[in-house]
């Protein structure tokens, strides 16, 4: 395996594996680079986890500000 140089300040580089993507990160500025079309592919697969993991309640209520003077402040 080639061992790959961050474009932006010349540090070297470690590749990693995110839902099944390849990332390459700079070990010095810690700058994140992809391949093209990875970022979307990415953003898929997070949105995909994101939606088996949030259930979205039946009734939902608002938020009310805990504190109680809140309301009579303003």
């Amino acid at each position: 395996m080639t061992e790959l140089t961050c474009p932006k300040c010349q540090g070297s580089m470690r590749r990693y594996e995110r839902s099944g993507i390849d990332v390459d990160q700079c070990s010095d500025c810690r700058g994140i680079f992809l391949d093209r079309g990875e970022l979307e592919r990415l953003v898929d697969a997070e949105n995909a986890w994101a939606g088996r993991n949030q259930q979205a309640p039946d009734n939902p209520q608002p938020q009310r500000n805990p504190d109680p003077d809140y309301e009579r402040r303003y």
